[in-house]
């Protein structure tokens, strides 16, 4: 009798075990061949699940956008101020790497020869964390905390604001101080009057 393969779970097995070639080697230097013997699986199977190497790729960073903005998206629902739901984003974005294979994607996603990579991520996470973004801009209008006419070009800009601590270089080890001081001036941008945290 045939064994019954969970097509899920094979296909969660084949992009851990591509995240972790990548890691390894670079997305420059991984052939599939590298995925399958990694996930112990025969070289047909990997194409059972993906078109290419390059679909893996597009899975990795679908799971690391899927978990980063799932933790956003916790962080930010429970009932709180706006200001909170801000900081609460920028504590994500600062705590990123902060866990050992968290830390490995982070470093992964920062080399050079995986740029394609860190870009897709970043264009990935954009999409997502801006709808976020601008509910989080609305409520604090509609609360008085936020003085901003519109909250789709807010939450762009607050956005591009934090990414580009991470564009410019910033190493692992100085993100959170310098999100935090990159939410201290969007916090300003969106009018917010209160007390800096």
């Amino acid at each position: 009798m045939p064994r019954v393969v969970d097509r899920e779970a094979r296909r969660a097995e084949l992009v851990s075990a591509a995240a972790s070639v990548f890691t390894q080697r670079g997305v420059a230097n991984t052939a599939v061949s590298d995925i399958v013997r990694k996930a112990g699986v025969a070289q047909g199977t990997f194409y059972l699940y993906f078109d290419s190497k390059d679909d893996a790729i597009l899975a990795v960073v679908e799971r690391m956008a899927d978990a980063m903005t799932e933790a956003t998206a916790a962080r930010t629902e429970a009932p709180s101020s706006a200001v909170d739901k801000l900081l609460a984003l920028r504590n994500v974005l600062a705590e990123a790497g902060s866990e050992p294979e968290a830390a490995e994607l982070v470093d992964l996603m920062h080399r050079r020869e995986n740029r394609l990579l860190h870009d897709r991520l970043a264009e990935d996470l954009t999409r997502r964390l801006v709808p976020l973004l601008e509910a989080i801009v609305e409520q604090g209008v509609a609360d008085g905390d936020f003085r901003v006419d519109d909250s789709r070009a807010a939450a762009w800009f607050v956005l591009a604001g934090l990414q580009s601590v991470e564009l410019a270089g910033t190493a692992i080890s100085e993100m959170p101080a310098a999100l935090t001081k990159a939410t201290e001036f969007a916090l300003r941008a969106l009018g917010y009057q209160g007390p800096q945290r």
